[in-house]
């Protein structure tokens, strides 16, 4: 009774929080933010972000109401949807702030606006590929035996879609998302004396990279646990669950970042626009 409260509560926090913040920010970058290329991965993931959390209550539903096969199948459509989407957008805004940091020049010229819309369009083509390969299976790993069995849950696909999820929706990107930061971070380390002026992006990016792996990292630690050869006991159903309840909280902490990008813009838009004093650690041109 006390876990069914507790997790009531902590759904409608991260309903309310995250409806609300992020429906914010797709208004302030839709429309009172420069339309440069950071700003189109921001947007983007800010949707995937909106996407995930409005369908919160399918994803209760499902694991309240064990017998709602249309809710469990739904909310496991939506969240691997999320699942990819949200760490490809994160590599592409990783690399491209790398790409800034290491050639200026040529990503001025040829990174721009429109460019990334091509590429969100890949992205979000792959994540549909990838997501709902395996979406019917996914959200089967919060269900008992006998509810799995009731489903028809195919265990040998099951394992493939949790290795595929941990390896293509976090493991690959991480690595892609982490060698670029570390980047940023050491020519920041080299050019000190102009770190008080593009400090601002690169605390955006690793709160957002940060924020990813402490997230994330829960729930496909517990999806294997829940595939392991012995039927997981109570204590590892309770966790998946509520490692499933934080990559909620996720999409609720991201606008945070986002809010700090519109003020990085406000900021340095003049600075963006003076070739003498633009800091390539900083945002780009708008188009």
């Amino acid at each position: 009774m006390v876990f069914s409260i507790l997790f009531l509560v902590l759904c409608a926090l991260a309903f309310l929080t995250g409806v609300s913040l992020n429906g914010y920010v797709l208004f302030i970058t839709s429309c009172r933010v420069e339309r440069t290329v950071s700003a189109v991965w921001f947007l983007n993931r800010a949707m995937s972000d909106f996407i995930f959390i409005i369908f919160l209550p399918f994803r209760f539903t499902a694991i309240s109401l064990l017998d709602s096969e249309w809710a469990e199948r739904l909310s496991s459509t939506i969240t691997s949807l999320h699942l990819f989407s949200s760490s490809f957008f994160l590599t592409a805004l990783s690399v491209h702030r790398c790409i800034l940091v290491a050639c200026p020049v040529w990503a001025q010229n040829y990174c721009t606006p429109r460019l990334a819309v091509w590429v969100v369009q890949v992205t979000w083509t792959l994540s549909l590929g990838f997501g709902l390969r395996y979406s019917d299976l996914w959200q089967s790993l919060l269900l008992p035996t006998r509810i799995r069995t009731h489903f028809q849950v195919d265990e040998e696909r099951l394992k493939t879609a949790v290795v595929i999820q941990f390896l293509v929706g976090f493991l690959i990107p991480l690595a892609f998302i982490l060698i670029p930061t570390f980047y940023i971070l050491l020519a920041a380390k080299l050019r000190r004396n102009r770190l008080s002026q593009s400090n601002q992006p690169l605390k955006i990016l690793l709160g957002l990279v940060l924020n990813f792996l402490i997230c994330w990292l829960p729930y496909h630690v517990f999806c294997f646990l829940l595939i392991s050869p012995t039927y997981p006991p109570p204590p590892w159903i309770i966790g998946s669950v509520f490692a499933s309840v934080l990559t909620y909280f996720n999409s609720c902490l991201n606008p945070i970042f986002y809010f700090t990008m519109e003020h990085e813009f406000l900021r340095y838009r003049q600075r963006a626009r003076n070739p003498q004093t633009t800091d390539n650690s900083g945002p780009e041109l708008a188009e």
